[in-house]
């Protein structure tokens, strides 16, 4: 019985103590809970996990119906793997998770796969891979700060 990638359940562990800062305790109990359950219980079913697939459900978990009102706005978006990382087609994608965190005075930016589009699996982390990679964390961050509500309080973050 093969154990999951520690790295996809560490991120998950992580950006679940991330959340448990700005939900209900309680809820971020239950979904640390709910995570080691299935980690020791079940982990061929981890064995292929996609962290993009799984930061939605965990989300739920935490604010469940009231992600998104008052004063807390979250955002996910799982970067495809894609040949080309084109500052237009970055700008579409951010503009597009921004315009979720609009109006709030405290939002959450989380952007899975990053890594994994610039360096699929089986490839050689690189200069260049690095150089790419760079370019694009600092291009979400100058859209995320562009497009954040004026006073607000947000976080971006990238697993």
């Amino acid at each position: 019985m093969s154990k999951a990638k520690p790295a996809a359940v560490e991120q998950l562990r992580t950006l679940n103590e991330l959340l448990g800062r700005v939900s209900d305790p309680e809820r971020a109990e239950h979904a640390r809970r709910a995570l080691e359950f299935a980690y020791q219980e079940h982990p061929e079913d981890l064995e292929h996990l996609q962290l993009g697939d799984y930061v939605d459900k965990l989300a739920d978990l935490h604010f469940g119906d009231s992600a998104n009102v008052a004063d807390f706005a979250f955002a996910h978006w799982h970067v495809p793997r894609l040949e080309d990382f084109s500052p237009l087609w970055i700008r579409q994608a951010i503009v597009g998770e921004m315009k979720k965190l609009a109006g709030r005075r405290e939002g959450l930016l989380l952007v899975t796969g990053l890594r994994e589009a610039v360096c699929p699996a089986g490839k050689y982390w690189t200069k260049y891979r690095e150089a790419q990679y760079q370019r694009v964390r600092d291009w979400i961050d100058e859209l995320a700060c562009a497009w954040a509500t004026r006073g607000s309080r947000l976080q971006v973050v990238v697993l």
